[in-house]
This record gives structure tokens, C-alpha cells and sequence, in this order.
């Protein structure tokens, strides 16, 4: 479909006029496409269809996890099991783009960064109906449990804003989604006499698509892209430790993962002196204590995170996550560094995930 915009008109129309009008002048879609099946310790991997814009996708992962013991009844997951069977999650496009690149654990985290955290809690029921489900059953003939666990990637802002639309209706553009599996390790760890068997993966994908506005003054602003995306540094040992941080982009949300030399989550308690964003080495804008942010992250999600996870997150409005107006964005497009810097306890090391907009050149 052809889209040409009247550049006199185009100008006409304010930003908000725009949001008013696509909202006004197109439909959501939700269509579920075929599973995909794959193996533990493997790849699976599909194109999205090549129609309308593009606002979300949904993932679902499905399998079945035997345990058998000669005694035991149960058995001890592995840590954020089931989310932790995904190695790492791609979205990419074809013009260089990675909009979505995380571990399973860390999308766990990003998915609890919103007003409903607790439904991506997992159960370890397993005839649970949440969205991430996890039996722990185990007999000497072998039990099979169920591993379900639902993986919501959002390019849009919100319901709200349509910024971070991708134009999917268009033969140029190519929308990959690429899934890394883990071993069975790594929602079942190994344990004296239990053997456990990974079968039946399969991973559904459902996208959530609006229809291309007839009218072009309603054709969304396609030229800022969200990209949620990570990166680990280890921490050598006690003291203070910095991690730069990419520019270039507009940051909505910072989170981070503390972890010991042992992989444990940090509690705030154990971590001295304050948590600070620090720009151009000199300006300060954020410096806060562990504790506090804590607190200030159990007041936007409804519920205490995880230990050693922390969030600055500067799309919270009112006390809802994702709502908030561009106001407190940290924009680092003038900046030569932006740094996290933290004293840490111990050795260990530090995960960032970060919610950025980058401006299509």
C-alpha cells in the first residue's frame, strides 16, 4: 500500500493532532500465527507477516518438563524459572535495527516494570492458569510438568502513544524474531538422583498490528524507535564501580540487576553509600539511597522486586509506569558519557537493561 504525504499539509498538523487522528482513523488487529517448535539448547526463528504497523508482539512458550526421582515428590527450579529457558530474545530488522535483545531473565524483569507486575510472578502450579506456569512435580516413574510462560514485547510506548510504531506493510522491511533456548539446566538444575527430560517446546506468536489510516495527515510518526536491551559488566571487587552507559539515545527507564559472586541478588541494605546517574562526569540529576529507590519501585508496581533489582524509571506518571510525557526523559544526544555508578559490596557483577527512543537517521 502506497502512502503519499503532502508535505505542506503534513506540516499543518501538530504531533498531537496526528495522535487524535490515528486514533480515531484505524483498528487494532490481534493474529496468532503458526507454533514453531524447538529444542532445548537450540534456535527457532520466523519472520513477521508484512502487514500493518506493527505495535507489539506476543510470544507463548509451552513445553514439558519429566522429572523423575526414586523418592522425592518435588523438585527445586532454577532461579526465575520458567523465564530463565530463554538464553536470549532478538526482535531485528533489516535495516540494522535490534529493537528487543534480552536474556530471558532480564525480560522477566522488564515485564514486571509495569502497574500489574504481579501476574508475571511465575507459580510453581502446574494446572495454574498465570501467565507463567512451572510444575515442580517428581515421582519414580517420571512426572510430566508444564512450562508455560506468556512474553508480551511492546515497540509502542503504551495504549496511549503510538510512538514506536514499525511499518510492517511494506516489501522493503523484514521483521525477524529469534529465540536462543538454555539448557534444561537452567529451569531445572541438576540434583542428586533426578533425571530430567525437556520435551514438546513450542513458541506461539500472536502480533498486535493497526490499520493504516487512509487519511496520510493520521499516518503515525514513524521516526523514533523503542529499544529495550542489555548489557553485563562483572565487578571485580568492592568499591566503586562505573558503567558507562550508551549515547546518542533518550532513555526512559534504567533498570539494574546487583548480584554477588554466587549470582544472588544484592539487597539494598548490603549496598553502601547511593545510587547515582552521573552526566558528562560532572552533573548529577539522579543520587539516591538503595533503600529509597526500593521503596520508590515498590510504590510504581505494586509490589517488592526482586532482591538486587533496581529501577530509575523516568516514564512513571502519578505512580503508573509508561504513562508519564517526555518531561523527565534523560535525552543524552548532546552527551559525551553517561554513567550508572554505584558502590558495590563484594565481587560480582551488574546487568542494565535500558528503554530507549532512537531517532531513525
Amino acid at each position: 500500500m502506497a502512502l503519499i504525504v503532502n508535505q505542506n499539509q503534513a506540516q499543518r498538523v501538530s504531533p498531537a493532532q496526528r495522535a487524535e487522528m490515528f486514533s480515531h482513523m484505524t483498528r487494532k488487529h490481534l493474529q496468532v500465527d503458526a507454533p514453531v517448535s524447538g529444542v532445548a539448547d537450540g534456535r527457532v526463528s520466523f519472520v513477521l507477516p508484512q502487514s500493518r504497523l506493527l505495535a507489539s508482539t506476543m510470544l507463548m512458550v509451552e513445553a514439558t518438563l519429566t522429572a523423575t526421582h526414586a523418592s522425592l515428590t518435588t523438585y527445586t527450579p532454577g532461579a526465575f524459572a520458567p523465564y530463565s529457558l530463554i538464553r536470549q530474545l532478538r526482535i531485528e530488522t533489516n535495516n540494522g535495527f535490534t529493537p528487543v535483545r534480552l536474556s530471558g531473565r532480564s525480560i522477566y524483569f522488564e515485564s514486571l516494570l509495569s502497574h500489574q507486575a504481579s501476574v508475571f510472578v511465575p507459580t510453581m502450579v502446574g494446572n495454574a492458569r498465570d501467565i507463567a506456569v512451572q510444575g515442580v512435580v517428581s515421582s519414580a516413574g517420571g512426572a510430566a510438568n508444564r512450562v508455560r510462560f506468556c512474553v508480551d514485547l511492546e515497540n509502542v510506548l503504551n495504549d496511549r502513544d503510538p510512538v514506536g510504531l514499525i511499518l510492517l506493510q511494506n516489501k522493503e522491511t523484514v521483521v525477524t524474531v529469534t529465540v536462543d533456548f538454555d539448557t534444561i539446566a537452567s529451569i531445572a538444575p541438576p540434583a542428586a538422583g533426578f533425571t530430567f527430560a525437556l520435551s514438546a517446546i513450542t513458541v506461539t506468536p500472536m502480533v498486535k498490528t493497526y490499520s493504516i489510516p487512509a487519511v496520510a495527515e493520521a499516518f503515525p510518526d514513524l521516526s523514533i524507535l523503542k529499544l529495550v536491551q542489555e548489557q553485563v559488566q562483572t565487578i571485580p571487587g568492592a568499591g566503586v564501580q562505573t558503567v558507562k552507559l550508551p549515547t546518542g539515545t533518550t532513555y526512559r527507564k534504567l533498570a539494574f540487576f546487583l548480584t554477588d559472586a554466587a549470582g544472588a541478588g544484592i539487597p539494598d541494605f548490603n549496598i553502601p553509600g547511593d545510587l547515582e546517574l552521573v552526566l558528562n562526569q560532572a552533573d548529577t540529576p539522579y543520587r539516591i539511597r538503595p533503600s529509597q529507590l526500593s521503596a520508590l519501585n515498590t510504590v510504581h508496581y505494586g509490589m517488592t522486586l526482586p532482591v538486587g533489582l533496581f529501577v530509575f524509571d523516568m516514564s512513571a506518571f502519578m505512580g503508573l509506569p509508561n504513562f508519564s510525557g517526555a518531561r523527565d526523559y534523560i535525552d543524552t544526544e548532546r552527551l559525551t558519557e553517561f554513567w550508572l555508578r554505584f558502590n558495590a559490596p563484594s565481587a560480582g557483577s551488574v546487568t542494565v537493561i535500558y528503554e530507549i527512543l532512537s531517532q531513525l537517521r
